[in-house]
């Protein structure tokens, strides 16, 4: 009898171990993919927090870029050396001038720019980097010096020209009338350098269907509808796998690698132009996308706000 109870207690006891050991084991198991999934919300909130952080600080660097860039206009269009040899028409001295004063300026800023001065007519005056161009005819496509013209107040914006970057004009005005307009002309190294630093690649991207504006920029690397505006050498195969006429205007994504932070850039009108995208590892292999959009205003500087 004792023997009898003695193996049904040892049987009780094995089903009670392997019931034990088996509810252990699913604990662990369960615990280990809460452990996970909790460490992959903490990773993906982690790297959605160093896309937004990217975010502002490109749009912080866009908008003090611009505000620079407009600063700069205004310092040399009220220049009392630019303004007489502009007065007189002598070219050569404004061309003379113009670049004194922008190998001033980078010594003192450490920065890149162009100047180019307009006639009354809106015609090339002279170009700072090529003194054979002359009165070329540009109110049909710069709709900023047209706006500069009309309202005598400076403005700065994402201009096309011949290329796209950040255009500051401010008008030269004698005895309260418009004589003509200068602009400095700034482009995006200075904003892809600074995100480098922080661990950004950038694309600077632009809609194709504006090369007949910027025809500059025909030889550049292009995919999807879009030109790479910046840096040619930039690898552009990361974006090949996301469908970029889905982005909104502003927003993050990812790819299998990359994950991505981006903002769009707009014409006076409000056209948009295209992106400017930042990016940086995804070692994790995180899914984000996240698009949104946002009303524009335009203050009475006329500098327009991302």
């Amino acid at each position: 009898m004792k023997k009898g109870y003695a193996y049904i207690l040892k049987i009780f006891n094995y089903i009670i171990n392997r019931y034990i050991f088996s509810i252990l084991i699913v604990t662990a198991i369960l615990l280990s993919f809460i452990y996970y999934k909790l460490s992959l919300i903490d990773r993906s909130n982690n790297l959605l927090s160093q896309l937004e952080n990217g975010l502002a600080t490109a749009r912080y660097l866009f908008e003090e870029q611009k505000r620079y860039a407009l600063s700069l206009s205004l310092l040399l269009s009220q220049d009392k050396e630019i303004q007489e040899s502009f007065i007189k028409k002598e070219r050569q001295e404004s061309f003379k001038i113009v670049n004194k004063k922008i190998d001033l300026l980078k010594k003192l800023q450490n920065s890149e720019m162009d100047v180019q001065i307009h006639n009354k007519n809106l015609s090339t005056y002279i170009r700072s980097w090529d003194f054979s161009k002359k009165d070329i005819p540009l109110e049909t496509f710069r709709k900023g010096l047209v706006k500069v013209k009309k309202q005598m107040k400076p403005l700065v914006s994402i201009e096309l020209g011949k290329r796209l970057n950040i255009k500051a004009i401010s008008p030269l005005i004698q005895n309260n009338q418009f004589i003509g307009s200068l602009e400095v002309i700034i482009g995006f190294d200075y904003l892809e350098k600074e995100l480098k630093q922080k661990g950004f690649d950038t694309f600077i991207l632009l809609k194709n269907k504006f090369l007949n504006i910027a025809d500059t920029l025909k030889t550049n690397p292009s995919f999807k509808g879009f030109t790479l505006v910046n840096n040619q050498n930039q690898n552009i195969d990361s974006l090949e796998y996301f469908n970029l006429k889905e982005l909104k205007d502003y927003g993050y994504f990812t790819s299998q690698h990359k994950a991505f932070s981006y903002f769009s850039i707009y014409s006076l009108d409000r056209e948009k132009l295209g992106y400017i995208i930042i990016s940086l590892a995804n070692k994790d292999n995180i899914l984000i996308k996240y698009s949104y959009e946002k009303r524009r205003t335009e203050e009475n500087s006329g500098i327009i706000i991302e």
